[in-house]
């Protein structure tokens, strides 16, 4: 009767043995399975959020050849499907640029596009128009640029998940030259600048998977006013944060002429 018993014993032991490495087994496939998916989605969401920072970047280069130059419409399609984009109007409040202390430009609604990556994607903060290595966080904050430097910029950042961010928060100032006016018939030398500003709008809005971006010059407004210094200093504010710059000329002239050209350009998901 014994041995019996202990036949029956040694059974049930090799059985229960089988179902826990069975077990085992299965757990580790599914393990396996499960982050080799993880993975993979991944690998998809990083491919897919670095190909719209590309299109972000390419959306910047357009918007300023829209604004200042060639004019007319661009046309740019995002395809999504683990990332997002939003379109943010008053993103960063109030934009404002006086002259000598006297107001020539107010922007209430600076305006954003903001591309988001999936949930699985990380990232740093970097400026990805334009590219700067040191102290990269300064450009950001910068409100006054001067010839060849970008009025659109492009970062990425951190904020609840990976971002990519395109803004037009700043302005161009540029130093034209001295010209010969006519007043009274009597010649007078003015030097001549000039200040550049995007006003982002935003139109018909909407869709999801492939979105076509659409960029439209809406027109441009030329506004000249006339000090009697030969020098000008510029003042710009957004959002507590302020920045300062003067600018001279030829100091024997008789005043200056200062030409503000805003362009302003919608952007919309629908032709």
């Amino acid at each position: 009767m014994i041995k019996k018993v202990q036949r029956v014993a040694h059974g049930v032991s090799q059985v229960l043995t089988t179902v826990i490495l069975t077990g085992i087994f299965i757990t580790v496939i599914g393990v396996a399975i499960f982050y080799s998916s993880s993975l993979i989605d991944l690998n998809r969401q990083r491919m897919e959020f670095e190909s719209s920072k590309d299109l972000l970047i390419y959306t910047a280069t357009a918007l300023e050849q829209v604004a200042l130059g060639a004019g007319g419409s661009r046309y740019i399609r995002y395809s999504l499907s683990t990332a997002g984009i939003n379109f943010v109007r008053n993103a960063f409040g109030e934009f404002k640029v006086k002259v000598n202390n006297i107001d020539i430009l107010s922007d209430k609604e600076t305006s954003a596009m903001v591309v988001r990556a999936g949930p699985l994607v990380t990232n740093v903060f970097r400026m990805l128009r334009p590219e700067v290595e040191v102290n990269p966080e300064v450009q950001v904050n910068r409100l006054i640029v001067g010839a060849g430097e970008p009025l659109v910029i492009v970062y990425e950042n951190f904020s609840g998940g990976a971002i990519a961010v395109l803004r037009a928060t700043r302005i161009r100032v540029n130093y034209l030259g001295t010209f010969e006016v006519l007043e009274a018939g009597e010649k007078k030398k003015y030097n001549y600048f000039a200040i550049f500003y995007i006003n982002i709008t935003f139109g018909e809005l909407g869709g999801a998977g492939k979105i076509p971006v659409i960029l439209r010059n809406k027109g441009i407004t030329t506004t000249e006013y006339k000090f009697n210094s030969t020098a000008i200093r510029v003042e710009a504010s957004l959002d507590g944060i302020s920045e300062t710059k003067d600018y001279s000329g030829d100091v024997t002239a008789d005043g200056s002429v200062l030409i503000v050209r805003i362009a302003q350009v919608e952007v919309s998901t629908r032709g």
